[in-house]
């Protein structure tokens, strides 16, 4: 019996797809337990019903499965062998002060979820759920009987991802994985690229590592007819001047790949917050803006679509639930959690790009530092791949990032509100319109403002 914890079920559109994306494997539907776990009883209850719904809609291949609920963290936790977290504390309402209080002193957010102030608070906010979250997992968690030794792994979707993933594995080493979209979902655009310039690949590849939305494609390469390989970069920057969904949407990380010569991970909005040469004024937005999602660049703009797409998200997932039969799902996302239960747990190994401490990996970056490399998987755990080096401009602008971080990661740490102002300092984005006085006056009003979300600083 494998059991399979999910935190945050109530993630209701992430949930369907983790969820039903392991149900896709035959390995898993073997005697297979998903507890599905939210404070939210109402939204926990319309995940639970879906789920419900879906095995019996499909009982002949999922009679083996069972389907529990609970608003109970440790329950949720007990034998399980792997948990899924997907938590947003606080919700949508403190994400508000995250963007609205830095907006005042001339900083600019397109989603605020990874460093800057608004990163650095959600990281804060979440660090005591991941304490009672480890606790749980390392009391309560599955024990292995056999000689591998395994524990659970705690498989990480919650942002800022680097600054999770490097807190959890500090205080519980190797205990987790940290999880992102960013890698796959920007190959499937390089990809596409390449097709567009008519060469008919009959193969694709690449090597992406750096840090969580700041990983950089390092090589990128095709197979033509005679299966033989080919640099795939200069059909991809080929097409940056000439194909629309890079020329008309990706403009900013388009200047970015112009500047350093590799294509990154997250899309124009995120990365315009990692930098210093974008928000700084709204000429250069208006200049780097695209057409489409994200790449608009606007202040707020992922907290704004969020809140109207939580007002329609309940109606229409209980619309799904009055539907006359739910289809089973033949062929899984390329989300990386399912893939990493099912290599595990069968004898088919899969590459996932994952975020993990620094043991050499990238080995021009800062030991144990959060990294994000390819990392191979199989019943025996998780193999990292290692010895890789960035090129210096890519080792740079992540170690920007980085240093912000490590101030954090040890102001949470030790409960040090200078480290957090000071990770704030050290932020790219507010640097370029802050003073320092300016932002030691942001971060007093961030901690104000959000005190009942950070007891701990107390």
């Amino acid at each position: 019996m494998i059991k399979v914890a999910f935190i945050g079920a109530g993630s209701l559109v992430f949930g369907e797809t983790l969820l039903t994306d392991i149900l896709t494997f035959p390995t898993l539907r073997d005697e297979i337990v998903l507890c599905l776990e939210d404070i939210d009883p109402k939204r926990l209850d319309l995940m639970y019903k879906y789920m419900q719904k879906y095995r019996e809609d499909n009982l002949q291949i999922l009679e083996n499965i069972t389907i529990e609920k609970t608003t109970n963290q440790k329950e949720a936790i007990t034998d399980a062998k792997y948990i899924i977290n997907a938590v947003l504390i606080g919700g949508l309402d403190v994400v508000k002060h995250d963007l609205e209080i830095p907006f005042k002193y001339g900083v600019t957010q397109c989603v605020g979820d990874t460093i800057g102030p608004g990163g650095v608070f959600r990281f804060l906010r979440t660090t005591t759920f991941f304490d009672s979250l480890l606790e749980d997992i390392r009391t309560h968690g599955y024990k292995s009987d056999d000689s591998k030794g395994l524990r659970p792994l705690l498989l990480n979707y919650t942002n800022p991802m680097a600054m999770n993933t490097w807190y959890c594995n500090t205080i519980s080493p190797n205990s987790t994985i940290g999880l992102c979209h960013g890698v796959f979902g920007t190959a499937a655009v390089l990809e596409a690229a390449v097709h567009l310039m008519e060469v008919n690949p009959q193969g694709f590849d690449y090597l992406c590592a750096g840090i969580n939305h700041l990983a950089w494609f390092l090589k990128v390469q095709y197979k033509d007819s005679n299966s033989e390989w080919h640099d795939a970069y200069p059909l991809i920057r080929e097409a940056s001047k000439s194909q629309y969904f890079l020329t008309d949407i990706e403009k900013l990380r388009v200047d970015m790949m112009n500047a350093t010569g590799y294509f990154m991970t997250e899309t124009s909005g995120h990365l315009s917050e990692y930098l210093p040469y974008y928000r700084k004024s709204s000429s250069l937005l208006e200049k780097y803006r695209g057409d489409g999602f994200y790449a608009e660049l606007d202040h707020a703009l992922d907290y704004n679509e969020q809140r109207v797409a939580q007002q329609n998200l309940e109606k229409e997932f209980t619309e799904k639930l009055n539907q006359n039969s739910l289809p089973f799902k033949e062929i899984p996302s390329w989300e990386y959690a399912p893939l990493i239960i099912n290599a595990m747990e069968s004898i088919i190994p899969v590459r996932i790009n994952g975020n993990v401490l620094n043991k050499g990996y990238i080995t021009n970056l800062p030991p144990n530092c959060c990294v994000e490399v390819p990392i191979f998987f199989d019943s025996l755990g998780a193999h990292p791949q290692g010895g890789i080096e960035l090129p210096t401009v890519c080792q740079a602008l992540c170690m920007s990032n980085i240093m912000v971080q490590k101030a954090a990661v040890e102001g949470a740490l030790t409960l040090d509100r200078e480290k957090i102002y000071q990770a704030v300092l050290l932020d790219p984005n507010t640097a370029s319109v802050c003073s320092p006085v300016e932002i030691r006056e942001m971060v007093e009003e961030l901690f104000e403002i959000e005190k009942q979300w950070l007891p701990q600083f107390d």
